[in-house]
């Protein structure tokens, strides 16, 4: 499958890319074609594009944006039509030394949406730190996804789980992506506040 992150260039975006390669033809995208090279030169059998050119090849677009420059996917209505776009963007702001959900109603995965009216959108990898993400083997973390119906559910999840040791985990329609943002300021909050290092989310069921 063809992937493409587009965003690829930062910390986040890296990271996905660099664990989706194992498994897909990647493609980082970024406004500057000259960065993007440089940061797939990084990751075996990915290669750069711009953005335009990034989504038009890809089957799944990654959108690794920070929230700030995420309305720039406007100008990609075309190319991302019809397509599942994931959205690992938090919207994050520091207040009196903690950091807080920068939303009062709604969440960035709904404005992309909108943004996008023609693509399926799904949160995802929202609340992993880019540590995780870019180390050689990931560790067992849950991936929680916010999507409008189990179709786009269940297309979320085939690319999520072919990365190893995540599993996909379904929170329910995009009106719930907000709950899934929230709990990424949290996690940073816990790991500064603790000195823990770099925490994730990991679901412990028992059933019975």
């Amino acid at each position: 499958m063809k992937v493409a992150v587009l965003g690829g260039t930062g910390s986040v975006g890296w990271g996905i890319a660099k664990q989706l390669a194992k498994k897909h033809q990647v493609i980082i995208g970024s406004r500057d074609p000259a960065r993007a090279n440089e940061a797939a030169q990084r990751i075996a059998g990915a290669r750069g594009s711009d953005y335009a050119a990034a989504a038009k090849e890809a089957e799944v677009v990654v959108i690794a944006f920070p929230y700030e420059a995420m309305k720039t996917a406007g100008s990609l209505v075309g190319e991302l039509r019809g397509k599942l776009v994931l959205c690992p963007i938090n919207p994050i702001k520091m207040e009196g030394g903690i950091l807080v959900y920068g939303l009062d109603r709604g969440s960035a995965a709904e404005e992309l949406a909108k943004i996008l009216p023609g693509s399926r959108i799904a949160t995802a990898f929202n609340n992993v730190p880019a540590g995780f993400l870019k180390a050689d083997v990931t560790v067992p973390m849950d991936i929680l996804v916010a999507a409008d119906s189990r179709e786009k559910f269940e297309e979320a999840a085939k690319v999520i789980g072919s990365i190893p040791n995540l599993r996909p985990m379904y929170a329910g329609p995009l009106s719930e992506a907000a709950a899934v943002e929230r709990i990424t300021p949290l996690v940073l909050n816990l790991a500064r506040l603790n000195d823990t290092g770099n925490l994730t989310a990991k679901f412990v069921s028992r059933k019975g």
